[in-house]
C-alpha cells in the first residue's frame, strides 16, 4: 500500500538546542539525485508546452518567457490574474542506472506543492496534495526504473476552493485582505498574503515552490535525525536520543556520535547500543561536555554552535550503514509572563538572562517565493544583525521560510517569534480543515523545533483581537459569529496547543498576538504585548507613544513611500504624482497617503511636490517609529520589547516597511540601528527628564553625560554636565536624570533656532558612547538657515578607499535630516537621515552590493528640510 508520510525530524525536550541540516548527499551509503533539470510546464488542455524552473511557480517561468508581463510594474497587477484561476501541469523526466535501481529505498521527496496537486509516477499517482506548507516523502521503488516520468497536475487555488465555499454555506469569511469578491483564502492552505493585503498586491502562485528529491538510501538508514536537547538543570545535561521511527531497517545495532567544537576539533565521542539512545542512559545519550560554550542572542554573546556527528553500525566497530550531521547550540529561552504589581509581564530570558526584544515584524521578501535567493536572505540577515536586532517575528500572513532562513539567524544570534499562518480573519473549523491543519503543524514543528534562533510559537496574528473588537459580530448573524468563536478554539485553544505538547512540549506557546491588549483600551496596556495602532489608525501624535507603554510593543508603525531610486524601478516620471494611477495601484492602504500627510503636518513643513513628498515621508517615519523605540527601551524593565511593522516588502509598495523590496534601506532602517545600539540616550523634554537605557553589559561602566546648547551656526551657548552614572552590569534597564530644560534653552527665540546635543562619554577613557541631537520645538517651528539662499553649500568630496567609496561631508551651518541618493542601483550607505552639524566632518560610506570592477563616482544627489538641490 502507498506510504506518504511528513519529512520531519525529531521530538522535543527541554531548554532545546538546535539543529542545523548539514547536507549529506553523496553520504556513505545514501545518495540523493536533486530533479531540477528538463521540467516542462502547460495549462492543462493546451498543447503549448515551455520550460519550467523548479523549484519555481507558473508566473516567474511565464514572466521569463515574456508570456506574462513584470507584475512589480506600473499597473500590471490586473493582467496576471488568470494565471491563478487556471490549472497547469508539470513535467520531467529521469534516468535510474541499474547500480540505483538495486537500492532498497529509494522515495520520493516534494519539500513544497503549491499547492493542490496531483503526483504521477509512469502512469501511477503517487500522491493528493492539498497544502502548501506541508513535504511529503513517499516510497516509489515498486514504481521506478530505468527511464522514469514524473507528472504533477496543479489545480487552480480559487477553483479548489469553491466547493468548500459552498460546502460552508456561502459564508464570505471577514478575511478583507483577500483582493476578491469572495474570500477563498481561507478555505485554503495557501500563503494569505498571496490573494493580497494592504501592503501587497494580488498573486495566486501555482507551482513546485520548494526542490524534488529522489532519496536511494541502503536498507537500514537514518530516516530521521537524532534530537539533541540541552536540560542545565542535570548532573548529564546533554541528551542524546533516536525518536521513534529514525531508524529504519533492523542491521544496525550500534549508535557512533560525536560532537565538535567551532574550531573542528572533537570534544566527544561514543559508541553504544542504540536502545541507550532510544531511551537515552549515562552509557548512551546522556553526557556533560567540559566547557560547554552557551549560544547567544545577538550583542548578548556568541551564537556558538558544535557539529554533531552520527553512524549507524553494524557492531561496536562494525560496517558503518548510514550518517548524518548537524550543528548544535545549547541555550535555554523562556518567556515569562508572571502577574505583578504593574498587572502581567512578558519578557524573554535567554540562558536565565531577562534581555530587551530589538527588532520588527517581517513578511515574505516577495509573491513569487522561489526566486528569493539564499544570498538574499544572507543580505537581509546581514542588514539587522548590523542593526542592533536580536529577535524577528516571523509573521502569520505569510509562510514558514526555508530551511537557509533559520540557519541564518541561528548562525548571527537573530531570536525568531514564529507565528503559524493564520491572520487577520477567522478559519473553518471543520474536521477535514483541521486534519489537514494538523499535518501542517507537525510537519513544520519537526522541522523548526531544530534551531536555537526559534523563540516561540504564536497560533495566530490578531484573530481573537478580530473577534472580539472588530466588528464581526454586527457584521454576521449571531450563529455564524458563535461559530466563529467555536472553530477558533477547536484550533487555537485546542489543536495547536496539544500537538506542540506533543512535538515541542518545552518552548512557549503565545495564543494569539496581541496575547491581551487592545490599543484602544489604554488601561489593559499592563497586561501583555500589544499591537499599538493609535499610530497610523487613530492618527494619534507620535508623542503618545511615550505615554501608552505596553509590557511588550509587537507592532507599531507608520507608512513610507520607498527611496526615490525604487521608485524609479517601478514606475515612469509622468507617474511621479500622488494621484497618479501607477501610485495609487502601488499604494494598498485605503487611507495611507491621506494618514502620510497627516504625519508629515505634525512635524514637517508642507511638501511642496511629488519629490518632496517621498523625501518627508520617509523622514516622519524613521523619527517618529525611532520615538517609540527609544521611549519603549527607556521604559525597561517594564517594556521589555519594540518590534516595529515591518521590516521588509514583498513588492515594491508604498507601506510600513524600513527596507524596501528592493532591499534599499529607508529612513526608518537607519533610525531603528541607531535606537538599537546597545546604550543610547532618550530626551524627554516634556516630561524634563533624560534617560540611558542600556542593554545587559558584561562589567559595570562609570559614565559622564553632557549637554551643550548650539545655534544652528555651531556657537555654544551654554553647558550643563550631569553627575556621574555608574551602568550596572548582568541588567537591562535605564538611568533617569533630571533634565533641566529652562537653564538649558532659556527664550522661545533660542528654541527656535539652536539645538542640544547630548554626549555620553566613558569616565576613565573619555570614549564617546552615545550621542543624540534633539530639538525644543518641532521640525517645522526651527528657524533653520536657508543653505541655498544664503549660498553656504555644503562641502562634498569622494573617492575610493579600496572597494569602498568614501563620502566626506562638512557644512558651516545645520543641515537637517541630510537624505544622500547615488542616483544609481545596488549602493548601500553606512549612514543616512542624519543631521550635519556645523563645523563637524562625516564620512559615510558607500559599498556596492552588487559586484562591479568599476571605480567610476557616480554623482551624488543631497537634500535637507533646509536644503534642496
Amino acid at each position: 500500500m502507498l506510504r506518504s508520510r511528513l519529512h520531519g525530524l525529531l521530538a522535543g525536550a527541554l531548554a532545546l538546542l538546535s539543529m542545523q541540516s548539514i547536507d549529506t548527499r553523496a553520504s556513505v551509503h545514501s545518495d540523493t539525485l536533486t530533479l531540477s533539470k528538463g521540467w516542462t510546464f502547460h495549462e492543462a488542455g493546451k498543447s503549448e508546452v515551455y520550460p519550467a524552473s523548479v523549484p519555481g511557480v507558473v508566473q516567474q517561468d511565464l514572466i521569463r518567457l515574456g508570456r506574462l508581463p513584470d507584475p512589480y510594474f506600473r499597473l500590471a497587477e490586473d493582467s496576471i490574474q488568470w494565471v491563478g484561476e487556471r490549472d497547469w501541469t508539470y513535467q520531467c523526466s529521469f534516468s535510474l542506472t541499474t547500480e540505483q535501481l538495486q537500492r532498497p529505498s529509494i522515495h520520493l521527496l516534494f519539500e513544497g506543492l503549491d499547492t493542490y496537486a496531483s503526483v504521477y509516477l509512469n502512469g501511477t499517482k503517487i500522491l493528493e496534495a492539498e497544502n502548501m506548507f506541508v513535504g511529503h516523502e513517499v516510497d516509489v521503488r515498486r514504481w521506478v526504473k530505468a527511464s522514469n516520468t514524473l507528472e504533477v497536475r496543479f489545480r487552480s487555488p480559487l477553483q479548489a476552493a469553491l466547493p468548500l465555499y459552498d460546502a460552508a454555506g456561502g459564508i464570505n469569511y471577514p478575511a478583507d485582505n483577500d483582493h476578491a469578491e469572495k474570500h477563498l483564502s481561507v478555505f485554503t492552505r495557501k500563503a494569505p498574503y498571496h490573494y493580497g493585503w494592504d501592503w501587497g498586491e494580488r498573486m495566486i502562485t501555482i507551482g513546485i515552490w520548494r526542490p524534488v528529491r529522489l532519496l536511494l538510501r541502503g536498507a537500514t538508514h537514518f530516516a530521521e535525525r537524532p534530537v539533541i536537547t540541552y536540560h542545565p538543570e542535570r548532573q548529564l545535561p546533554i541528551e542524546v536520543r533516536l525518536p521513534e521511527g529514525a531508524v529504519s531497517g533492523a542491521e544496525a545495532t550500534h549508535l557512533s556520535y560525536s560532537l565538535y567544537d567551532a574550531g573542528g576539533k572533537k570534544v566527544f565521542s561514543r559508541v553504544a547500543p542504540l536502545a541507550d539512545f532510544v531511551k537515552p542512559t549515562a552509557q548512551g545519550g546522556l553526557h556533560a561536555l567540559p566547557k560547554l560554550q552557551l549560544w547567544w542572542p545577538n550583542g548578548l554573546g556568541k551564537p556558538y554552535r558544535y557539529e554533531a556527528r552520527f553512524e549507524l553500525r553494524r557492531g561496536a566497530r562494525g560496517r558503518v550503514l548510514d550518517e548524518t550531521r548537524f550543528h548544535v547550540g545549547f541555550r535555554t529561552i523562556e518567556l515569562v509572563r508572571e502577574e505583578d504589581k504593574d498587572g502581567r509581564s512578558f519578557f524573554f530570558k535567554v540562558n536565565g538572562l531577562p534581555f530587551f526584544a530589538k527588532g520588527a515584524n517581517y513578511i515574505p521578501g516577495t509573491l513569487l517565493l522561489p526566486t528569493r535567493t539564499d544570498g538574499d536572505r544572507k543580505q537581509l540577515f546581514e542588514d539587522i544583525t548590523s542593526s542592533h536586532f536580536n529577535m524577528l517575528r516571523v509573521w502569520g500572513g505569510g509562510t514558514y521560510e526555508e530551511g537557509t532562513f533559520y540557519d541564518e539567524a541561528d548562525a548571527r544570534g537573530i531570536l525568531i517569534w514564529q507565528d503559524f499562518m493564520f491572520a487577520c480573519t477567522a478559519y473553518p473549523g471543520d474536521d477535514a480543515f483541521l486534519r489537514n491543519v494538523e499535518h501542517e503543524l507537525r510537519y513544520n514543528i519537526r522541522r523548526l523545533r531544530q534551531h536555537p534562533s526559534i523563540a516561540t510559537w504564536c497560533g495566530n496574528n490578531e484573530i481573537r483581537e478580530g473577534l472580539k473588537y472588530w466588528g464581526w459580530a454586527k457584521r454576521y448573524p449571531a450563529e455564524v459569529y458563535q461559530r466563529f468563536w467555536r472553530d477558533y478554539e477547536a484550533l487555537f485553544c485546542k489543536l495547536i496547543p496539544e500537538t506542540l505538547r506533543e512535538e515541542d512540549p518545552l518552548r512557549s506557546y503565545i495564543e494569539s498576538s496581541p496575547d491581551t491588549v487592545n490599543w484602544g483600551r489604554p488601561k489593559e496596556l499592563g497586561l501583555g504585548e500589544s499591537h499599538y495602532w493609535g499610530i497610523w489608525y487613530g492618527r494619534e501624535p507620535f508623542e503618545i507613544l511615550r505615554e501608552r507603554m505596553p509590557r511588550f510593543m509587537s507592532e507599531f508603525g507608520v507608512q513610507s513611500f520607498p527611496m526615490l531610486s525604487s521608485i524609479r524601478r517601478f514606475a515612469l516620471p509622468e507617474d511621479y504624482d500622488l494621484e497618479s494611477a501607477v501610485m495609487k495601484g502601488h499604494q494598498k492602504s485605503s487611507i495611507g497617503n491621506d494618514v502620510i500627510l497627516h504625519y508629515i503636518r505634525q512635524d514637517y513643513p508642507e511638501p511642496r511636490d511629488f519629490e518632496d513628498f517621498v523625501y518627508l515621508s520617509q523622514v516622519m517615519q524613521g523619527r517618529g517609529i525611532a520615538l517609540g523605540i527609544r521611549a519603549q527601551r527607556a521604559a525597561a524593565p517594564y517594556c521589555m520589547g519594540s518590534l516595529y511593522w515591518q521590516l521588509n516588502d514583498a513588492w515594491p509598495a508604498v507601506s510600513w516597511s524600513s527596507i524596501d523590496y528592493y532591499g534599499t534601506w529607508k529612513g526608518l532602517q537607519y533610525e531603528a540601528k541607531r535606537a538599537f545600539e546597545p546604550i543610547i540616550l532618550v530626551p524627554d523634554t516634556a516630561q524634563r527628564v533624560i534617560r540611558i537605557a542600556h542593554d545587559p553589559l558584561p562589567k559595570d561602566r562609570q559614565v559622564r553625560l553632557s549637554a551643550e546648547v548650539r545655534t544652528f551656526s555651531g556657537a555654544i551657548l551654554r553647558v550643563q554636565v550631569f553627575p556621574e552614572q555608574t551602568i550596572a552590569c548582568g541588567a537591562v534597564g535605564s538611568i533617569a536624570l533630571p533634565l533641566p530644560m529652562e537653564q538649558l534653552i532659556q527664550t522661545p527665540e533660542e528654541a527656535r533656532s539652536s539645538y542640544i546635543l547630548y554626549e555620553l562619554r566613558d569616565k576613565k577613557t573619555g570614549a564617546l558612547i552615545s550621542q543624540y541631537t534633539d530639538y525644543a520645538v518641532k521640525t517645522k517651528e526651527l528657524e533653520l538657515p536657508d543653505l541655498r539662499a544664503s549660498g553656504d553649500k555644503p562641502t562634498i568630496s569622494m573617492g575610493w578607499v579600496g572597494d569602498t567609496l568614501q563620502i566626506t561631508l562638512e557644512s558651516r551651518l545645520l543641515l537637517k535630516d541630510v537624505y544622500l541618493d547615488l542616483e544609481e542601483e545596488g549602493w548601500h550607505l553606512s549612514e543616512n537621515f542624519f543631521d550635519v552639524l556645523p563645523g563637524e566632518t562625516y564620512v559615510v560610506k558607500a559599498t556596492r552590493r552588487t559586484p562591479s570592477s568599476s571605480k567610476r563616482i557616480p554623482k551624488l544627489y543631497l537634500r535637507a528640510i533646509n536644503y534642496h538641490p
